[in-house]
Order: structure tokens, then sequence, then C-alpha cells
């Protein structure tokens, strides 16, 4: 049986050492909670599981924190996570707890985002971007990415602002709305209605 031989004062956790050696840190009310002190024989197996159940209680607190100010899919919050020190499968186990409470949804992140942006973007860059958020492919392919007609047309306009209707701006005008995600067939449809020169149209075909 091993015993614990120091409890040094840290600024948020408390180092604890056991036979004069180094072990982990443990947060204040943890070592209230299982009555540890200096001399307390303990093996280094319950000290472990302390130990989990400490780290778990203190990264949901900094889970719930960072939520409240910043939305976050499954991977954005463990990706903070692990950043902050934890190992991936204690951030798991958070992740779970914090998902209980509802206090996180990759569903409903997704549809708040798609939302948000669908007037901006087009549904390739919609799709692209929830994906390198961590959003399950299943969960966006049943998403509604429909694009509203007049959102497009303002944004070509807005692009067109100040700018000749010639058929190199027409190009350098469908560039920009695919790399902003929309379709081809929903740009092309977009551009026949604004007023491009017509002979050069007949390039465009």
């Amino acid at each position: 049986m091993s015993k614990i031989t120091k409890i040094g004062e840290q600024k948020n956790r408390q180092s604890i050492y056991v036979d004069d050696n180094f072990v982990c840190f443990l947060q204040s009310f943890t070592i209230f909670k299982h009555k540890l002190f200096v001399g307390k024989e303990i093996t280094l197996q319950e000290l472990e599981q302390i130990q989990f159940e400490s780290e778990k209680d203190y990264a949901f607190d900094l889970a719930l924190k960072h939520i409240s100010k910043y939305t976050k899919t499954e991977k954005g919050l463990k990706d903070y996570l692990i950043l902050k020190g934890f190992l991936p499968e204690l951030c798991d186990v958070v992740i779970e707890k914090v998902k209980e409470y509802g206090y996180i949804s990759d569903k409903r992140y997704a549809e708040n985002f798609v939302e948000t942006n669908k007037h901006r973007f087009g549904k390739n860059r919609l799709k692209q971007t929830l994906l390198q958020k961590g959003v399950s492919k299943n969960l966006v392919d049943c998403l509604n990415f429909e694009t509203n007609e007049q959102d497009l047309l303002e944004i070509a306009q807005k692009y067109m602002k100040n700018k000749e209707s010639t058929f190199q701006n027409k190009q350098k005008c469908a560039k920009f709305l695919l790399s902003r995600g929309f379709e081809w067939n929903e740009i092309s449809k977009t551009l026949n209605k604004l007023n491009f020169k017509e002979i050069e149209d007949e390039d465009w075909q």
C-alpha cells in the first residue's frame, strides 16, 4: 500500500505526491470529496480512478464555459479539449455527457449553419464546410441546401456592380459564384438574367 506524502498548492489544482513521487493533479473539491490527506494510504489504481473523475469534472466545466460562448460541433469541442491537454478518451466521455444534457447537437448546429449562410454560399461550399467541422456525411446529405434564386441574383449583381458587361467579366462572375459553392446550372440561369453584351453571349454558349 502506498502513502500520500505531499499535497502541493497550485493555482487551479493541487499536486499529489505518493511515496515522495509526483503522481497527478487534482481539484481541491476532489481532494475534499475523497478525504485525501498527507499520510493517507492509497493504491495507485484508486488514485488513477479519482484523477479520472477529477479531470472529467474539470473538462466538463471547461466544455460548458466554452460552448456558452461559441457554438461547436462535437469535433470542434473535442479539438478544444485536446488543446487544453485532456486525453482523447476522456474528451469522448465528456462530450457524451454534454450531448446527454442537450448542450450540443451536430444536427442542430448543421441546420442553423445552413439557415444562416445559405443566402451567401451555395450547396457545395456549405457541405464542404460542415464536413470539415466534423458533421457526418449522412447528416449533411439530409439537409436542405436549396438556393433562393433572388439571393443568388443579388450576389451576382453585387459582384458586377461598376463592372462592364463583357464576356470576360461574365466568366469572372461565374468563377466567383462557383467559388462560393453554387452549382453550374444555378449560375448559368442567373447570369442569363443579367444584361451582358449579346455578341459575347454567343461565345458563352
